[in-house]
């Protein structure tokens, strides 16, 4: 009988856990599978955890590059956290440690501009009512005959806090960007290393910067 009841509660406690699992996957996207690709942006203070030589950035194809720094700037451009210093601080140009920011760094400044004058406020709004908005850049990055390159992109935003029965609004969109074009290569400017030096993010020493954007 008290295996019976053992064997039961087990039986239970396994279903809970199994159910705790996907509803938490379904709110944070756990459930989703990814890629692990190469990572070439790594402190020096993790030099000691490393099992080979990192990948020089010369010996990574440019559209991986591309791709890679397009992804960031995308995050950038839309993420919203429920954190009004946050949002605020990136209209400045600053993040939360009082570097520059990843979208000023890989953006013209005509483009960052235009990011302060109409999408700033509305990302300081939104995390002023302690909005949650995620970004997920979608695969296959293409290029027009304009030579924008065509960017998917899906939002999905948590418009009540604390609610964790609440399901996200998901929005599609597309970005058109005009970048700098190929070859990508560090900089090898003495500001670029004393930028690196400071702390400032590694995207600042790369000849890319996003050049006009168009949104649909």
């Amino acid at each position: 009988m008290k295996q019976s009841r053992l064997m039961v509660f087990c039986i239970f406690l396994l279903l809970t856990m199994l159910g705790l699992l996907f509803f938490s996957g379904a709110i944070y996207d756990a459930e989703k599978k990814f890629s692990i690709d190469t990572f070439f942006f790594e402190p020096n203070s993790h030099s000691a955890q490393r099992i080979l030589p990192p990948v020089s950035a010369d010996d990574i194809p440019d559209k991986n590059l591309r791709e890679w720094l397009i992804r960031r700037f995308v995050h950038e451009y839309f993420y919203v956290i429920p954190y009004t210093q946050n949002a605020t601080a990136r209209a400045e140009k600053k993040d939360a440690n009082g570097r520059l920011t990843t979208l000023y760094g890989l953006s013209r400044p005509a483009v960052f501009k235009d990011w302060v004058d109409n999408m700033a406020p509305q990302i300081i709004e939104m995390a002023e009512r302690n909005v949650l908005r995620s970004v997920q850049v979608l695969p296959d990055i293409t290029e027009n005959k304009s030579g924008y390159l065509v960017v998917k992109y899906t939002l999905k935003t948590w418009d009540k806090p604390n609610d964790v029965l609440a399901q996200p609004t998901v929005q599609n969109g597309v970005l058109y960007i005009h970048v700098t074009p190929d070859p990508i290569h560090v900089l090898q400017t003495e500001q670029a290393l004393d930028d690196l030096k400071n702390g400032e993010d590694p995207v600042s020493a790369f000849n890319f910067e996003v050049i006009n954007i168009e949104q649909h």
